[in-house]
């Protein structure tokens, strides 16, 4: 991981209980944090918007993927 990569910030949000227990399970049910959850889905929202900083940021995360970068 690239030292620009590192997580260092944190964003804080509400959500009622039935939204928290249906991040929670999607979450699970694809393996993974619901801190990685929500930020993919907030990303992949902002790819779908055509934002291109988050087509840069989400096509650099693939690519290191794919290569094992």
């Amino acid at each position: 991981m690239r030292a620009d990569d590192m997580k260092t910030e944190t964003l804080q949000f509400k959500v009622t209980e039935q939204e928290r227990k249906l991040i929670e399970k999607c979450a699970t049910e694809e393996g993974t944090t619901v801190s990685k959850y929500v930020r993919g889905a907030v990303l992949m929202s902002m790819v779908m918007d055509g934002k291109a900083e988050a087509i840069k940021i989400v096509a650099r995360e693939v690519g290191e993927k794919a290569f094992g970068v």
